[in-house]
């Protein structure tokens, strides 16, 4: 069964229900306040004629106005007063009878009033008649109306999974259809359309990513089928060993370049499951000095350099700081600074160098996949443009930011902030 008619079936059961015992509760109501009128009626037709014999009214002068009245003696014997109706002293079915006892000169009186039930029965029979057509019309008035307004509602809906199942991998510009109303469907079709605008995102990324790497992958592989290809034709003047070296040094180019990009892919898929909070503490101080002993130069300035701890991975921390540090030494005329600072909540550390520095237009830039100005082009030796893009994700990974701003000494300055353990 479909939504829509589990919820009309649901509440036309629901209400079918509750109106039954309302129209239930309604005759009986009705019944019972008729007879305790009669029964009110009778009290007050009593009161009255006891009135009367208490102050020395003979009983044949009691007249009653509303009911049929006897008046009881002793002995038993009932005399008849008002319409001279017979009043049993057992009352019979549809009848309402009341008492009341009376002390007065002659003895003890029982006054016994009497009235039918026939009107109480005749009023509570015509209501049950009404209830009997007015409760299944009702009934379904209900259902028909949440058939009616729940396909009204789950339209859009519907309408949603049309144009959903649509969507293929080709056509993720497509959008699903955002009703006006801000209620549970605007919001479901808000958000499916904001996972689209993700898919989408991550689609184009990948698409740029395999082209991209694809491009920059064929040029070591050229090189290298180059060199082969032309010492083949010469093989008697073919200086094999250099060759050789050539082709070693553009393996390990290519080699370096599928690390890299195997590495950004794992962060493109790694998923946060567990808090930061939760991952174990990483000393950054000792990964920047690490570094520095790593690289062996001199310029390299890490007095500033005091401890510093985050929670995360110390790979990928790691691989932060060897790439700012790289990035800076390959950049640097003859000074790398490299300090490192604690605060209430955060840590911080720059990496600065003199070198030409970074325009302002182009410091965006420089955190994409693929990207080398045109000076990175010509020092860095064919790197991948990866190094940054991979401080980014990892920094951010690790609800950081890093920025680029113009370093004291003339060159680039790189701050990354991360929360402190």
């Amino acid at each position: 069964m479909t939504v829509r008619w589990r919820l009309t079936l649901v509440a036309t059961i629901v209400f079918g229900v509750a109106f039954a015992a309302a129209a239930w509760g309604l005759v009986t109501v009705v019944h019972d306040n008729l007879v305790s009128g009669i029964k009110e009626t009778n009290e007050q037709e009593l009161a009255l004629l006891a009135n009367q014999l208490e102050q020395g009214t003979p009983v044949d002068d009691l007249r009653p106005q509303y009911v049929d009245v006897c008046v009881q003696r002793p002995n038993g014997e009932c005399e008849y007063v008002g319409t001279g109706v017979a009043v049993p002293r057992n009352p019979p079915a549809g009848y309402r009878q009341d008492q009341r006892v009376v002390e007065t000169e002659g003895g003890r009186v029982t006054l016994v009033a009497q009235r039918s039930l026939a009107e109480v029965d005749s009023a509570v029979s015509n209501l049950k008649t009404v209830m009997w057509f007015a409760v299944p019309a009702l009934i379904a008035l209900v259902g028909a109306a949440v058939w009616f307004l729940a396909g009204r509602a789950l339209r859009p809906v519907e309408v949603i999974r049309s144009e959903a199942e649509a969507i293929t991998g080709s056509t993720l510009d497509r959008r699903v259809p955002e009703p006006r109303a801000k209620d549970e469907v605007g919001r479901l079709a808000r958000t499916m359309n904001a996972m689209l605008d993700r898919l989408e995102t991550s689609s184009q990324k990948q698409r740029q990513f395999v082209s991209d790497a694809s491009h920059e992958l064929r040029s070591p592989i050229a090189s290298i089928r180059t060199n082969l290809e032309v010492a083949l034709r010469h093989q008697d003047q073919a200086d094999w060993p250099a060759i050789a070296e050539r082709a070693l040094a553009d393996d390990a180019r290519l080699d370096v370049m599928v690390s890299d990009l195997l590495d950004l892919a794992r962060l493109d898929e790694y998923e946060e499951l567990a808090p930061l909070e939760s991952l174990p503490d990483v000393d950054l101080d000792e990964l920047l000095l690490e570094e520095k002993l790593r690289l062996h130069r001199s310029v390299i300035d890490t007095t500033q350099v005091s401890a510093g701890r985050v929670h995360g991975r110390r790979e990928q921390l790691a691989r932060v700081a060897r790439n700012l540090i790289d990035n800076a030494d390959r950049h640097a005329t003859s000074r790398v600074d490299v300090s490192l600072q604690t605060h209430a909540d955060t840590v911080t550390f720059t990496v600065d160098d003199d070198g030409r520095g970074i325009a302002v237009d182009d410091r965006a830039k420089v955190f994409e996949r693929f990207t080398r100005l045109d000076d990175g082009r010509a020092r860095d030796e064919g790197g991948l443009g990866l190094g940054l893009s991979m401080v980014k994700a990892i920094v951010e990974g690790h609800g950081g930011t890093v920025a680029i701003d113009d370093a004291p000494i003339g060159g680039a300055r790189f701050t990354v902030t991360l929360p402190a353990a």
